[in-house]
């Protein structure tokens, strides 16, 4: 496929797709906060746990943890991370099989609707469920998850070695992200088990290389953006208690910590909007290839 044809048959459509239809991105707003919010979160306490192992800190941490055990607001903080980490499960594969649906309606002049969508992907939960579980661990946010806790375990002395299978990890990731690529979509579309979308996905793959590896890249390059929601909600904790610490004044204080919380929950509908913006183009995007080479591979059968 030459650059000009990726532009306009792959790409092109995505934008399209996503400035011609408000209705959605309201919906993917949710989810896509969700699962931002999810993965900022884990960075954030995997590498505050790490840094409390390296550097010793382990008895201040345990006095943190402690004075928390004892708070009034125990039990609501964690049955509320409990609910919040069950839900992200839960509704990740469904809100993904409702947009790939919609994508597919939508793209074939059908009327769709969010409900409509919504049902088919709870029809389409366990094969999606079973999908994600199998090849999360491949993503690049669970490499560094797994780097990090290999750092904890070993310790800093060992880095260089960890850091050497880390970049091996990250090149078999790779490949299997490829291979891969296709098939939630012939899970949700072709009513397709997971293997049986792995064999179908693995040859558009590798009948589609270059297009797939464009592709990767790309979103690859856009899903950098978590590495910022990361250090917005690393810093945040960070200038809470730098502010309790250092203002006095209860009525300064006050005004400060209302500052902070309302550029905060902005920060968070801002970050929520982008990640349902970015989370359609990409679906959108890995939608129109697979459309192209399925075709083409229906049409080899054929023949």
């Amino acid at each position: 496929m030459s650059p000009l044809s990726f532009q306009e048959n792959i790409i092109l459509p995505a934008l399209q797709l996503i400035k011609h239809d408000a209705k959605v991105k309201r919906f993917y707003f949710f989810p896509g906060l969700v699962s931002i919010v999810f993965m900022s979160l884990l960075l954030v306490y995997q590498s505050i746990y790490t840094y409390v192992i390296i550097l010793w800190k382990k008895e201040e941490a345990l006095e943190v943890i402690l004075n928390f055990l004892h708070s009034q607001y125990v039990t609501e903080v964690i049955v509320s991370v409990v609910i919040f980490i069950v839900f992200y499960f839960i509704s990740a594969p469904i809100f993904e099989s409702s947009l790939i649906r919609y994508i597919d309606e939508k793209v074939h002049g059908n009327k769709v609707s969010i409900s409509d969508s919504l049902g088919f992907g709870v029809f389409r939960f366990y094969p999606m469920f079973e999908h994600n579980n199998i090849f999360s661990m491949f993503k690049f946010m669970s490499l560094i998850n797994a780097f990090l806790f290999a750092v904890r375990f070993f310790g800093v002395e060992y880095m260089s070695y960890m850091i050497t299978v880390f970049f091996i990890a990250f090149i078999f990731s790779i490949v299997i992200n490829t291979l891969v690529s296709y098939a939630k979509f012939e899970i949700v579309l072709q009513n397709k088990t997971v293997f049986q979308a792995i064999g179908v996905s693995s040859k558009i793959a590798l009948l589609n290389l270059k297009t797939t590896l464009r592709l990767y890249v790309m979103m690859f390059i856009l899903n950098i953006r978590v590495i910022f929601n990361f250090i917005i909600f690393l810093a945040f904790p960070l200038l809470v208690v730098g502010t309790v610490s250092f203002i006095t004044s209860s009525v300064f204080l006050t005004i400060a910590m209302v500052v902070i919380w309302a550029l905060f929950i902005i920060f968070i509908g801002f970050i929520g909007y982008m990640t349902a913006v970015l989370e359609v183009f990409t679906n959108a995007a890995w939608y129109f290839a697979y459309k192209e080479w399925r075709e083409k591979l229906e049409q080899a059968k054929v023949e």
